[in-house]
């Protein structure tokens, strides 16, 4: 695992919070939502924050497929909102849409703010 592809910027309370670095690769998705769900698991969390927005490449219908399906194989039983940026996300949602029809509990968002609002969690202090 190299150590520079996940942050995990908070954990505790049933809750954890990474941010992938804009270098990952999605060939490695797999291993990297494999690590994500050892952590969680470690640390009794119930929901995650993925923060993926430094991410910008725009993907085929195959890659977000992929990454889907990797995403499933591992965060189907947290409750997941992930943040991307537009390069990145599908305006219909199609990678959303799969994953909840695969069973997940998962939520795309453009902006932290929504994203932690959805989640139900109280924004950082400005400062």
């Amino acid at each position: 695992m190299n150590p520079d592809e996940i942050i995990v910027v908070s954990s505790g309370g049933g809750r954890l919070h990474v941010r992938f670095t804009a270098n990952i690769r999605l060939k490695d998705m797999y291993r990297l939502y494999a690590a994500i769900r050892q952590r969680a698991v470690a640390d009794k969390a119930i929901e995650v924050l993925i923060d993926a927005s430094a991410y910008q490449q725009r993907l085929t219908v195959f890659e977000r497929l992929q990454m889907i399906l990797a995403f499933v194989a591992h965060l189907r039983g947290f409750r997941v909102a992930g943040v991307l940026s537009e390069t990145t996300v599908d305006p219909d949602r199609l990678g959303e849409t799969m994953a909840r029809n695969r069973g997940a509990n998962v939520r795309v968002f453009l902006q932290m703010a929504d994203a932690l609002h959805w989640l139900g969690w109280d924004p950082p202090a400005p400062g």
